[in-house]
Formats: structure tokens, C-alpha cells, sequence
């Protein structure tokens, strides 16, 4: 608990300045500056001037005492001789009368008893035991003694021919009374030159946060969009040349912000005619594929059934053994032509990715795929999230890429193995071919203006990809393979 307290009283001071710089306003700031500096100033005069004040008047205190004892002393030494107390008597009533700091005074004779004092109904008790009389003693001694009024300076003159001694007491009550009158009246100067202070600096926070509130005022309009604000300061000072900085840089902003605007909508008509061509495109392809696909399968596919069907009758002549054998040629040939039309039709278009969708399409062309290059280790991973199917358009587009990527693997990579991943979450799909094959200097490729086929595939998948907003990021070097990564959003996606 202790540790802590110390902890707390350690950082307490700089938070409550952190606060204070974070959350006082300016005005508050410059008048509280002003009356803490006037405040110690003053406070420092008037601690300056008592502490000078003390020594001088108790220097002056003490000779005086030390007069007024010289004096009582010479005037007491002839009285004793001649045993005159009445004049004693009188003699200190006087002194004590004419001197309001005198409190006392003593006329003792050389054998230690009082003969004389100013008190009327007797000595206070233990004043004559406060010091011991010295016989010895040539010179005036001056000792300070408490009291209920304060300190009182207890003086001892010794009379000539060893004939007695006056104590003469002096109170420093007057002396201190003067001293708190004086410091009185120093804070109330004081008091008086902090309101002129705070004054002053009300009127100094008031011309330096007028510009500055303009400044602020016009600064939160522009962070809110109106780039028109401008301020109205004049001089030649820093607050002069701060407003001329400000009222440049919005100027410069507000021209900016409409070059960018400008830019920016001639951009987006840009890119809208892009897309829609892009997709004008893709979709009278895949529209061509189907067509072609469709005709291939119904009417190729139904003809060469029916050349097989009619080379198969002719085949059953058994009185002809050479056509028969020829008619089996035939029917070979057209079951070839066949599978081959077959194949075609899936490749244009697989009706599969239309009935089953995109998971059941993949894995039928990696069959397929593994089935053509026997030598080539292919490994299809599916994490599906995701229970509803793909938009169409996109289940076609991530099979194009598949089926493009698989091409050029076969074509140039010389790969032994390839890995194909395929997310499918909510927020959107993932698909990350990778192969171990020859790789490529991918800004090389990247920056060829040649019409090869390698450009073309590639620009056409990041095309693909581009169309739903997603990415598509290739990964390769010499001899160390190729990676391709395709992004595409399910949600916010164009």
C-alpha cells in the first residue's frame, strides 16, 4: 500500500500537468501564468523584505536597549550611592513610561538585591532567577528570553565601582508589529498588480486566441469538406504568416481536391466501359463455348451413333468377309471420332460445373487431366465452407483459371507435381496452384508486350480475377517452380 501511495505521489504531478496541457484552454493558460509568476514574485519581495526588516530592527532594538540600559545605569549609580530609593524608584517608572518596548527595568545593588523596580504589585516570578549576576562582568550583555508576548531582549549593564547592575527588558512586540504592518501592505500591492497582471494578460490571450480560434474554426470546416474556408489575419508577425500558410494550403488543397476528383470520375467512367466490355467479352465467349458444345454433342455425336449403328449392320453381311472387316475399321474410327468429340464438348463447356457445380467439375478435369499426363503427380484439396454454390459466372471463372493454369503446366513447366487448393468461405474463395516445375522471371514475362500464348493465358486469368475485384498474384523464379495465388470476394464484390 505504501509502495503504491509513493508510486501515485511520484507520477501525480506530471499527470495533473499532462491534464492541464491537454484540456485548460489558452486564455485560462497566459492568465494563469501571469498570476503565478506576479504571485511568487511578490510572495519573494515580501519574504526578502521581512527576513532584512528583522535584522534591521532587531540590530536597532538591541541599541537602543543597550543606550537605554547605559543611561538608566549611569543615572542609577549615584542614586545608590546615596541610597536614595525614592529616585530609583522613579527613575525606572520614568524609563518604562517615556519607552513603550520597555518592559522592565532592574537596579540591583552590589550584593545581589533588588533596590528598584517599575512593577507595582511585585516582580513576575522567576524574572530575577532568569540570569546570574557576574561581578566580573565589564561590558553590556544582551540575552533573549521567552514570554507570553514573545521574545524579549533581557539586557545586563554593570555600574562602575562594583556597585550594582539594571536589567533593562525590551519586547519585540512594536518591532513585529511593524515588520507584519509593512508585509500587510506588500500583499495588497500585490493582490493589486495581479488583477492589473491577470488583466493584462486577458487582454494579451485575448488578441493571440482571437486569430487562433479563426484558425481552428476554419481548419475543423476543412476536415469536415469545406475546402472554401479562409481566414482573415493581418500582420506581419508569426500568427500573420501562419494564417498566409493556412489560407495557401487550402487553396492548394480545395485545387488538388477537384484535379483529383476530376481524375478520379474520369477514371471510374474508364474503368465501368472496361468491365462491361471485359464482360461483354467473357460472356459471348462462354455463350460461343456453349453454343459450340451443345451443337458438337447433339448433332456430331448423334450422326457418328448413327454411322455406327449402320457400319454395324454392315458388318453383319456374311458374304462379304472383307467388307466386314473394313466395317469394323469404320465402326473403331467412329467411336474414336467419338470420345474426341466428346472430349471437346467438355472442354469448351462441361455441363458437369452446370449440374453438379464448380467442387465436382475440378475434380472430374484433374481426373482427366491425370489420366492424359500419366507422369505427373496431381493433388486436388477442396475446404469447403461454405453451403450454398458459387454465382455461376464465378464457378466459371475459377474453372477457366484451373484449366488455363494445368494447360501451361503441361505446355512449359515440365512439372512432376502439382498442387491445386481451393478455400471456399464466406467472405470469399482462395485458389492457390502450385507447381515444381522450370519457373520464370515473372517481370520479365510480365513485361513483354509479345502476343504470346504464355501473355495471353496469363493476362486472361488476372483479367478473370479482376472482374469479381479479386486478386491474382504469381510467384515464381528460374528452376524453383511457379506459385499462383487468386483471391475473390463473396461479399461487398462487384
Amino acid at each position: 500500500m505504501i509502495k503504491t501511495m509513493k508510486h501515485m505521489a511520484k507520477y501525480f504531478p506530471s499527470q495533473v500537468i499532462q491534464k492541464i496541457q491537454e484540456e485548460v484552454p489558452l486564455t485560462v493558460k497566459i492568465m494563469g501564468i501571469v498570476g503565478v509568476f506576479i504571485c511568487l514574485l511578490g510572495l519573494t519581495v515580501i519574504i526578502d523584505m521581512r527576513s532584512n526588516m528583522t535584522k534591521i530592527l532587531d540590530d536597532q532594538l538591541r541599541k537602543r536597549a543597550i543606550t537605554i540600559g547605559n543611561e538608566v545605569a549611569t543615572e542609577s549609580m549615584n542614586l545608590i550611592l546615596v541610597g536614595d530609593l525614592i529616585g530609583l524608584y522613579e527613575k525606572a517608572k520614568t524609563v518604562v513610561l517615556l519607552n513603550e518596548d520597555v518592559r522592565y527595568v532592574l537596579i540591583i545593588d552590589e550584593k545581589g538585591y533588588l533596590v528598584a523596580h517599575n512593577f507595582g504589585h511585585g516582580i513576575p516570578v522567576g524574572l530575577l532567577e532568569l540570569r546570574q549576576l557576574e561581578k566580573e562582568l565589564t561590558e553590556v550583555d544582551v540575552i533573549e528570553v521567552d514570554s507570553e508576548e514573545g521574545n524579549i531582549l533581557d539586557v545586563l549593564v554593570p555600574l562602575g565601582g562594583d556597585t550594582g547592575w539594571v536589567r533593562i527588558g525590551m519586547s519585540e512586540v512594536s518591532m513585529n508589529r511593524t515588520i507584519n504592518t509593512l508585509s500587510i501592505k506588500l500583499m495588497l500591492t500585490t493582490l493589486g498588480i495581479i488583477i492589473l497582471g491577470l488583466f493584462g494578460g486577458f487582454i494579451m490571450s485575448h488578441l493571440l486566441t482571437r486569430p487562433i480560434k479563426r484558425l481552428v474554426d476554419a481548419s475543423i470546416a476543412v476536415a469536415e469538406g469545406d475546402l472554401s474556408q479562409r481566414v482573415s489575419i493581418g500582420g506581419h508577425d508569426e500568427i500573420g504568416q501562419l494564417g498566409r500558410s493556412f489560407n495557401g494550403m487550402a487553396e492548394n488543397l480545395e485545387r488538388y481536391t477537384q484535379e483529383r476528383e476530376a481524375l478520379l470520375a474520369e477514371l471510374m467512367d474508364k474503368e465501368q466501359v472496361r468491365q462491361q466490355l471485359l464482360n461483354k467479352v467473357i460472356s459471348a465467349q462462354e455463350e460461343e463455348r456453349k453454343r459450340i458444345a451443345r451443337e458438337l454433342h447433339d448433332e456430331a455425336g448423334q450422326s457418328l451413333t448413327s454411322l455406327i449403328i449402320g457400319l454395324k449392320l454392315l458388318g453383319q453381311q456374311n458374304d462379304i468377309v472383307q467388307a466386314r472387316s473394313m466395317a469394323e475399321d469404320l465402326r473403331k474410327v467412329a467411336y474414336l471420332t467419338l470420345e474426341d468429340v466428346h472430349r471437346l464438348a467438355v472442354e469448351l463447356r462441361p455441363t458437369v460445373l452446370d449440374d453438379m457445380g464448380l467442387v465436382v467439375a475440378l475434380e472430374r478435369y484433374v481426373t482427366e487431366y491425370k489420366r492424359q499426363q500419366d507422369i505427373m503427380v496431381i493433388d486436388l484439396e477442396v475446404h469447403n465452407q461454405v453451403k450454398e454454390r458459387l454465382p455461376s459466372e464465378m464457378e466459371t471463372t475459377l474453372y477457366r483459371i484451373v484449366q488455363e493454369a494445368l494447360t501451361n503446366v503441361a505446355k512449359y513447366a515440365k512439372a512432376r507435381n502439382v498442387s491445386i487448393v481451393l478455400e471456399l468461405r464466406p467472405e470469399g474463395v482462395n485458389l492457390i496452384i502450385e507447381d515444381d516445375g522450370i519457373g520464370f522471371d515473372v517481370e520479365q514475362v510480365l513485361s513483354e508486350r509479345t502476343q504470346g500464348r504464355q501473355n495471353l493465358g496469363l493476362a486472361g486469368m488476372q483479367e478473370r480475377s479482376a472482374l469479381f475485384g479479386g486478386t491474382f498474384e504469381i510467384e515464381s523464379e528460374p528452376g524453383r517452380g511457379t506459385t499462383l495465388y487468386v483471391r475473390l470476394p463473396l461479399k461487398g464484390r462487384p
